[in-house]
């Protein structure tokens, strides 16, 4: 049996953006039809439509938070608190782990990652296509996988040793 990781990984090297490929590796989790998924994760990809700004999987790892600890109860605030420690919680473990959360920081577009080509940015809303120099030059496949870790260590199940239980907060 695959991984998340590894599902998520290969989802990637499918086309998937990142955003769909973390959350495709947890689709079983969120309680939603997968061609919704795809759809509405879809925008996340290139840190939001390729602005850059906050990463996919960072994104993907919040809705993932929210399927498993949101309220849809307008009023409750204890929901709103436990769903935002997790979210807080998320983005820690990853900043930690990669040094940001933002997408153009962690592909080294902002001068602060040498060894990623800073040249491969193209302004715009065409993606580049996924060609072997897309791979090669591209630190996503693990952030990727660095959000399924994140996500198993906080919310554990079946796939990761443990019984779904939520972030610790």
């Amino acid at each position: 049996m695959k991984s998340r990781r590894e599902e998520a990984i290969a989802y990637f090297y499918e086309g998937y953006n990142c955003t769909q490929a973390v959350l495709l590796a947890h689709s079983d989790l969120l309680g939603v039809d997968t061609e919704q998924i795809l759809k509405i994760c879809q925008s996340f990809g290139g840190g939001m439509a390729r602005l850059r700004e906050v990463c996919g999987t960072v994104s993907a790892m919040f809705m993932i938070a929210g399927a498993l600890t949101g309220s849809s109860d307008p009023k409750d605030t204890e929901g709103k608190k436990r769903n935002y420690a997790a979210v807080q919680k998320l983005a820690e473990d990853f900043r930690e782990k990669n040094g940001s959360i933002i997408c153009r920081t962690l592909l080294g577009l902002d001068g602060t990652r040498p060894d990623v080509v800073a040249a491969s940015y193209r302004e715009g809303s065409v993606p580049e296509p996924r060609t072997k120099e897309y791979y090669k030059k591209r630190p996503c496949p693990e952030l990727i996988g660095d959000a399924c870790d994140i996500i198993a260590a906080n919310f554990p199940d079946e796939k990761t040793g443990g019984e779904l239980s939520g972030a610790e907060v």
